[in-house]
């Protein structure tokens, strides 16, 4: 096998089935997954078979110390039962790197124990990427001159329809946001989190991804920064090695939500496919883009005017007016 190989192995028939059958929809790493309800089989397969990580149960891993392997596993996932002993003398059967993590938990939740496995070894799983990739993506951004237009639901929804077509992230360039509460999003990485990774080790890129990105249904959110000063880190330069590796992590929608102004503004709006700005119907909002687009021309950026679609958001009120809208850019452009 090609790929790395994640090994299930637990006595319980119903349970690894049903762990095997959810790591294989909702693990988005590319391990080949293999699965073992007979200890002695197990322990025959590691003779010969280079395993990158072992998911093992505590009955299990107590059945298979009781023969030392032949084989050698370097990295293993313990899911405790609460047996005693089990934890002892680990080291003196040749098994170098073992984590605990309770059996009895949401299946969720052993995908995020094994995600921060291989983030805490990722040494052990250099070039390890995600499913189905493609390097075939759009980015679409939003950019209002106009405050408090709404450019950020039309964004999120945007996202949301788009993520039932094809796999799809949502990245909030907003100081201060409110995004996070709003959205129950996880505090323990964000959008700046990411750049940092991203300038690291490209191998690895993926690891630190999923253990960064949030799911909301179908669509996938990044946290945004929590202060100006986070987003000043930020610059054209950095966001589009950013892109370029979320596009190679099989992303085929990338959506900006462009409310403050990170470095070199214009040449992040010049990496979309298409901009999208709210306007509305009022004069002093009509000034605020006009002055916007003047900026853009005279700054040679007559291109990003070229790839704007100004989106009128004075007449939605509701969800499913948000709705409407949304789908009739999707289809107009072919998104």
């Amino acid at each position: 096998m090609n790929r790395p190989l994640l090994a299930l192995c637990d006595t319980d028939e119903i349970y690894i089935s049903r762990l095997d059958e959810y790591l294989r929809e909702n693990l988005k790493l590319s391990f080949d997954i293999v699965s073992f309800t007979a200890v002695e089989i197990f322990r025959e397969f590691m003779k010969h078979t280079q395993i990158s990580l072992l998911v093992i149960s505590e009955n299990a891993y107590a059945e298979l110390k009781e023969k030392a392997p032949d084989g050698s596993i370097s990295n293993i996932l313990v899911l405790d039962e609460d047996m005693p002993g089990v934890c002892e003398d680990e080291e003196s059967y040749g098994f170098s790197n073992i984590e605990h993590t309770s059996k009895y938990q949401a299946a969720g939740d052993v995908v995020g124990n094994i995600i921060d496995f291989c983030v805490k070894k990722s040494e052990d799983f250099v070039g390890i990427n995600v499913k189905n990739v493609s390097s075939c993506g759009k980015v679409l951004g939003f950019y209002s001159p106009i405050s408090k237009c709404g450019q950020t639901n039309l964004a999120l929804k945007m996202g949301e329809e788009l993520s039932e077509k094809g796999k799809t992230i949502f990245l909030s360039f907003e100081r201060y946001s409110s995004l996070t509460r709003v959205l129950g999003l996880k505090e323990d990485g964000d959008i700046s989190d990411l750049l940092y990774y991203a300038e690291g080790d490209s191998n690895k890129f993926c690891l630190y991804l999923e253990k960064v990105k949030n799911e909301k249904g179908s669509l996938d959110v990044i946290s945004p920064v929590r202060t100006a000063m986070q987003l000043k880190e930020i610059n054209s330069n950095n966001l589009k090695h950013l892109l370029d590796l979320l596009m190679t992590s099989g992303y085929e929608y990338v959506i900006l939500d462009l409310t403050d102004y990170p470095d070199g503004f214009f040449d992040i709006l010049r990496l979309c496919d298409v901009v999208y700005t709210v306007t509305k119907a009022g004069s002093t909002d009509a000034y605020r883009v006009e002055i916007y687009e003047d900026t853009l021309r005279e700054n040679g950026y007559e291109d990003v005017i070229a790839m704007t679609r100004k989106v009128n958001m004075t007449d939605v009120k509701d969800t499913s007016g948000l709705t409407r809208i949304v789908r009739e850019l999707i289809n107009e452009r072919e998104i």
